[in-house]
């Protein structure tokens, strides 16, 4: 097999590998491949195929993350520490008091794989183009379980657990700096998805997406 391009670049310059040492590869398709460097130039390295087989870090309780998005480099944070801790795939979308109103997608999407690569991961998380609340709606009833952090939910919302239980898969949707406006809370609990509380203290948007996927993953046992 030979690699060219920025797999080429990451290996040589920035791993700094050597012919003879050995390397894994993750094509996307949950198996880890090892191959041996046999060669170098400037362009592309030639790797020769040893063994391989499954990868065992890809969770199998799946998690979708809505996250709306967010200001500055806020949206890449988050999607870079929602693939370290497992998640499937990440949702992006546009609300009521989202400040943003644009992403460039293949910079998150190069966020994802970069994060996929340093943790060890067989599959990338996908991201998909970010899209408004109201589109958000129909998905959901496709999920087990839908987790609607809301800030607004603490001490008369439900917890993660009860809403979690006897899920098999979920969807975490957390909103932008500014929250949730009252019309897409009511398009919400009016379908029967109830706000969940995320604790006492109000959490920033990033710090929310990632604590609240944390969790989940957590209780359906992904950290074991």
């Amino acid at each position: 097999m030979i690699l060219s391009g920025s797999e080429h670049k990451h290996l040589a310059e920035v791993l700094r590998a050597r012919v003879g040492e050995k390397v894994i590869l993750c094509p996307n398709d949950g198996r880890d491949y090892v191959y041996t460097i046999t060669s170098f130039d400037k362009t592309s390295t030639t790797l020769e195929y040893i063994e391989d087989y499954p990868n065992e870090t890809e969770p199998k309780f799946e998690l979708t993350v809505y996250a709306a998005l967010l200001k500055g480099d806020k949206t890449e944070l988050a999607v870079q520490k929602l693939t370290e801790l497992g998640v499937k795939s990440v949702r992006p979308f546009i609300s009521d008091y989202t400040v943003q109103k644009s992403e460039k997608s293949d910079r998150l999407r190069r966020a994802a794989l970069e994060a996929a690569k340093q943790c060890g991961r067989a599959i990338i998380p996908t991201v998909a183009e970010p899209v408004t609340f109201s589109e958000i709606i129909p998905e959901l009833s496709k999920y087990d379980a839908v987790v609607f952090a809301y800030e607004g939910a603490y001490g008369s919302g439900y917890t993660i657990e009860e809403v979690l239980r006897k899920a098999n898969n979920a969807a975490l949707i957390v909103g932008p700096e500014g929250g949730f406006s009252e019309r897409e809370v009511s398009a919400l609990t009016s379908r029967g998805y109830n706000p969940v509380t995320l604790g006492k203290r109000i959490l920033r948007a990033e710090t929310a997406s990632i604590a609240g996927a944390a969790v989940i993953l957590h209780m359906m046992g992904e950290w074991k």
